[in-house]
């Protein structure tokens, strides 16, 4: 094989990588194309068919999120044209497209009086008439109850002298002191979303959950809630979809994964 057939082959196939993902935009494209070969916006499909929605392309990749994050706020762009006018913010025609999506719990037609009275929020406690945390009791606290300790993992074993009685006080010590409240406060958004006053959670940390002290309360399970947004995919074309609003639902005790300012690094 002389010099110029290696530098063919080595061009040829160049083109061929270049080719491939130049193709890529167009298999992304083609999501939005009707059998028409026309561009469609795309559509809420809860709230215009009744149909099982399909799956994007974007969902269809093997994604996973590392850890439970607090989403920012959304930067909005300050287009008054892209702002519903009044016959867009009806609320009973609102609550309509909504149907039995509105939660009274976790939104609000009017501001809340807490946001002036209570701005910092109420903590939010679930204990049983037992004093104990709601839920499932962590894994190494119910550990305690055995009458022996793995000091590590097939490693040698601790002996605990202690009365079923005392066990039980000392998991519900360890238990009680390591539990996370959520914090709920009510958050205005813009005019482009409905209800606009949203009420979110945030884990407390004025203290740390665990002995000795280190670990931190961390967002440890979300929830979505639905709510209205003021689509304009268009100029001139703009309606109210659905969208899914993530809200903190717990906290647990661990180790701090990430901070405010990881968000910005």
């Amino acid at each position: 094989m002389n010099l110029k057939t290696t530098e063919f082959r080595l061009v040829s196939g160049l083109f061929a990588v270049a080719y491939l993902l130049a193709l890529l935009p167009l298999h992304t494209y083609s999501a939005s194309i009707n059998s028409n070969g026309k561009s469609e916006p795309t559509r809420n499909t809860r709230r215009h068919s009744k149909g099982s929605r399909k799956e994007t392309v974007y969902e269809s990749l093997p994604l996973q999120p590392s850890m439970v994050m607090v989403p920012l706020d959304l930067q909005e762009s300050v287009n008054p044209d892209l702002d519903p006018d009044v016959e867009n913010l009806d609320n009973f025609h609102l609550l309509d497209i909504m149907g039995e999506d509105y939660d009274s719990k976790y939104m609000s037609l009017r501001k809340p009086s807490e946001m002036d009275s209570n701005p910092d929020g109420k903590l939010l406690y679930q204990f049983t008439k037992d004093q104990l945390p709601r839920g499932d009791m962590p894994a190494e606290i119910e550990a305690l109850s055995g009458k022996t300790i793995e000091l590590s993992e097939g490693g040698p074993e601790l002996k605990i002298k202690f009365s079923r009685k005392a066990r039980r006080k000392i998991q519900k010590f360890f238990w009680s002191y390591s539990y996370c409240p959520v914090r709920y406060r009510w958050k205005e958004l813009s005019i482009r979303f409905w209800p606009r006053w949203i009420k979110e959670g945030e884990c407390e940390n004025k203290r740390s959950c665990s002995i000795p002290a280190g670990m931190k309360c961390q967002p440890s399970k979300i929830q979505n809630i639905s709510i209205l947004r003021y689509y304009c995919p268009f100029s001139g074309t703009c309606e109210w979809i659905k969208i899914q609003y993530p809200i903190l639902a717990q906290c647990s005790c661990g180790c701090q994964q990430y901070s405010d300012s990881d968000y910005y690094t």
